[in-house]
């Protein structure tokens, strides 16, 4: 029950709680960045449902087509539409990664 009330708030998010996410997002460093940013993606390319087919998709596509979805830019957006697909995957994915990807899931769902 706890993950559909997360996957709501994910979904209505407000522009602001997601700039303080993606503010989050930038603490994090390149090596778990490099680490995570596959793993993200195959949770956005999982989408179903309209999910991603809006801007923030769009962004990811075209972040991929030109290579730098391993770039801050592309961390945010792929972590962004990896909690709209799937917020337990995306937790559980960050969860097991570093230690600054385990801090920023506490930070999203202070967010939340």
């Amino acid at each position: 029950m706890e993950i559909l009330k997360l996957q709501e708030k994910i979904i209505n998010l407000t522009d602001e709680q997601i700039q303080v996410i993606y503010f989050y997002c930038s603490k994090v460093d390149q090596e778990t960045i490099d680490e995570l940013t596959p793993i993200l993606l195959d949770i956005c390319l999982e989408a179903e449902g309209g999910v991603l087919k809006n801007e923030l998709g769009r962004v990811i596509f075209h972040l991929q087509k030109t290579e730098r979805l391993n770039t801050r830019i592309g961390f945010e957006k792929l972590l962004h539409g990896a909690l709209k697909v799937d917020v337990k995957e995306a937790f559980k994915v960050l969860e097991s990664g570093a230690s600054d990807a385990k801090i920023l899931v506490d930070r999203i769902k202070s967010v939340l």
